[in-house]
């Protein structure tokens, strides 16, 4: 049985859908509405100061809840000889709507970045491999929409570590408790030579700009363009 090393996930990425923390001051904005109509129907038995109590309590519980979600950590990155997990084990009968598997034959790149919790791993796919495509724009709106309206029974919708990135396509992921040479020493055991793994030296951007399109340069009106087929210079 191949070795499987697991390593540790860190954000809402792992088992949440992306945008799903915008949700967050969402509720407590529409809680914070309550409390302000029911101080103004209540002047005389709701003084203003509760009210402003409230209020407070309400913006340092969002706050709080917002770092927890930011700041959890999930076995969601597990990698052996025959490719990359993404995603954390489920027992459900439909695991790939919660984990992803990339085949090393469909990884074309690795590139890893240091970070304070630990690194920034971005899986680059090669042109062949099969993408888990993220949801359209409408999807997700009406997904984050029913999760706003129902958050315990709406359902979570698609992890978003387990949706790749467009153009080009790729994985970006956090870990912690990892640095990048003690990745690389695993990968270089387990990823066929044909994957290059590269550890960066400059901060690695959440999305990384494509290399720029070569544009073709006209000549100046007036100067007749070269014929098919001719290697001579254009003369200005």
């Amino acid at each position: 049985m191949d070795d499987m090393y697991v390593f540790v996930v860190r954000g809402p990425s792992s088992r949440y859908p992306r945008g799903y923390t915008w949700l967050i001051p969402v509720w407590f904005a529409v809680l914070g509405g309550v409390v302000i109509l029911a101080s103004r129907r209540a002047d005389d038995q709701l003084p203003l100061w509760l009210a402003a109590t409230e209020l407070g309590s309400m913006v340092i519980a969002g706050l709080i809840l917002i770092g927890v979600l930011r700041t959890v950590r999930r076995n969601a990155f597990r990698v052996n000889a025959n490719g990359i997990w993404l995603g954390c084990r489920t027992t459900r009968r439909r695991p790939r709507l919660r984990q992803v598997h990339l085949a090393w034959p469909d990884v074309a790149q690795v590139r890893m970045i240091r970070r304070h919790y630990g690194m920034v791993i971005e899986i680059s796919l090669g042109p062949a491999a099969r993408l888990v495509e993220p949801y359209s724009l409408g999807r997700q709106a009406l997904l984050l929409a029913g999760v706003l309206v129902m958050p315990f029974g709406f359902g979570r919708g698609r992890p978003g570590i387990t949706a790749a990135r467009s153009d080009p396509p790729r994985y970006l992921v956090k870990l912690c408790d990892v640095s990048p040479p003690e990745l690389r020493e695993v990968l270089a055991r387990l990823a066929p030579p044909t994957v290059a793994v590269r550890v960066l030296a400059k901060p690695l951007l959440p999305r990384l700009r494509p290399m720029p399109r070569q544009q073709s340069v006209l000549p100046p009106m007036g100067v007749p363009l070269p014929l098919a087929g001719s290697t001579s210079d254009v003369s200005s």
